[in-house]
């Protein structure tokens, strides 16, 4: 089972973190210049570093295009990949998986990844992936096999559910690291290969929130009862408020995980964004969510009352049963968009704080300069071709999605690449790959 193509892909989701080049074939020579960088993304590399702003590490939130210091050339990053390649990618992929009853996804997961890494390109480089399918279906089946279990424990007694989400939640560090480990090894740049070299301990202090959210729903259950007192009750939520307490600190911990922990050949990656930033973002987030809902109320009340006066003036309402469908999925439309705008505050928001505080050794400064509109258009325009193709037009908005976050990332280099990547260069031992490849697993964090 391994029909791979010279074109498979990773997730658009995850396409700058999970970056992984590759040497480049004649044909896709795409050595970008200073100047075309510049044009391309906006980013300028002509300005020196008293004449550019520089990002705050104290307040990064807002977008600013980089400032090249001295001899260091801006390399914008190239997405060369197609709608029409994914989409063979992508219904080979779904046909298998349907026919197989989802054993086949691992080397689906394989294929897409390697499709959008290969496709994306800086300083004439594009990335690769080099992962065995057979750890990915291990993973996959240990988190089938948890929600199974969690499943039937729920539906047998629902307090037993939460005890199983504590054993979940104990295992989860090592989970992480197992599929950060695995898929970062896998991930390669001009043939030389990612690594991390987080541990245990330091995704316990990253994760060690989720430990308090299980055993609030241990001690106190999630279950409404209606017997039961109001602080019974009242605490039955408790693990949902803690939840919610920690999360910008799980999101922005993991992050710092992945890019504190990582190297691209001896090459540290670091990463000095603060986790108060992260914070800060997402109570923005709900400040501009609660703007953005209000406006849509009024959107929707706005698209209502005409639309009610003339269908009980034209005497509808009794005859149409299609009727409250369609006044339901036009009261909606606003909140969707809402929803969508917000979602791409809070993501182009996240991205920046995190990239533009990114170095690769002493030689690479990341930048992204990815906007908040553009994406809500996009996601926007997505999600409607998504719904009016019945789901035909995934590969389309992947690939859109793709290129929009690959293409507003540059990179900063004070010296040759072809010097850091010799630099970077470890020393490779068959016993440790073969000793990774063994004891890692993937479960699609």
């Amino acid at each position: 089972m391994n029909p791979d193509s010279s074109k498979d892909g990773a997730s658009p989701e995850t396409a700058p973190l999970e970056l992984i080049p590759v040497p480049p074939s004649p044909s896709h020579s795409l050595s970008v210049s200073a100047e075309s960088a510049a044009r391309a993304t906006g980013f300028s590399n002509e300005r020196t570093a008293d004449q550019g702003a520089e990002l705050d590490p104290e307040n990064n939130l807002m977008v600013l295009a980089p400032a090249a210091r001295g001899n260091e050339t801006v390399e914008a990053l190239k997405f060369t990949g197609t709608a029409g390649e994914y989409f063979r990618v992508w219904i080979v992929n779904t046909f298998l998986v349907i026919v197989t009853l989802g054993l086949w996804s691992p080397w689906a997961k394989i294929r897409k990844r390697r499709f959008f890494l290969r496709n994306t390109w800086v300083a004439g480089a594009n990335f690769d992936y080099h992962a065995n399918p057979w750890p990915i279906l291990r993973g996959r089946l240990i988190a089938g096999t948890a929600f199974i279990v969690y499943w039937f424990t729920g539906e047998i007694n629902p307090n037993w559910a939460p005890w199983v989400a504590l054993f979940v939640a104990v295992i989860a560090p090592w989970i992480v690291v197992s599929s950060l480990r695995f898929n970062l090894s896998n991930t390669s740049y001009r043939n030389l290969r990612f690594s991390f070299e987080g541990t245990l301990r330091d995704a316990v202090v990253a994760l060690w929130p989720i430990w308090l959210v299980a055993v609030s729903a241990v001690l106190y259950p999630p279950v409404f009862d209606e017997s039961g007192s109001l602080t019974r009750n009242a605490l039955a939520g408790l693990a949902y408020f803690v939840f919610i307490l920690f999360y910008p600190y799980l999101h922005g911990k993991m992050r710092l995980l992945v890019l504190n922990h990582s190297r691209y050949g001896h090459a540290p990656i670091a990463c000095t964004t603060r986790i108060k930033t992260f914070y800060t973002i997402y109570l923005r987030g709900i400040l501009v969510a609660i703007g953005l809902y209000v406006g849509a109320a009024i959107v929707a009340v706005v698209l209502m009352v005409p639309m009610l006066g003339g269908v009980m003036a034209s005497g509808l309402a009794a005859k149409a049963k299609w009727l409250p469908v369609v006044i339901g999925v036009v009261a909606a439309l606003p909140f969707a968009c809402a929803g969508l705008v917000w979602y791409a505050f809070t993501q182009t928001r996240l991205i920046n704080a995190t990239f533009n505080l990114t170095t690769i050794s002493t030689n690479v400064r990341v930048f992204s300069n990815i906007k908040t509109w553009a994406m809500a258009k996009l996601y926007i325009i997505n999600s409607l071709a998504v719904i009016f193709s019945l789901g035909l037009a995934i590969p389309w908005a992947a690939v859109r999605t793709a290129k929009q976050r690959v293409e507003t990332t540059a990179l900063a280099v004070t010296s040759d690449f072809d010097d850091i990547i010799a630099d970077a260069v470890p020393p490779t031992s068959a016993t440790a790959d073969a000793a990774t490849e063994f004891f890692s697993l993937d479960i699609a964090l």
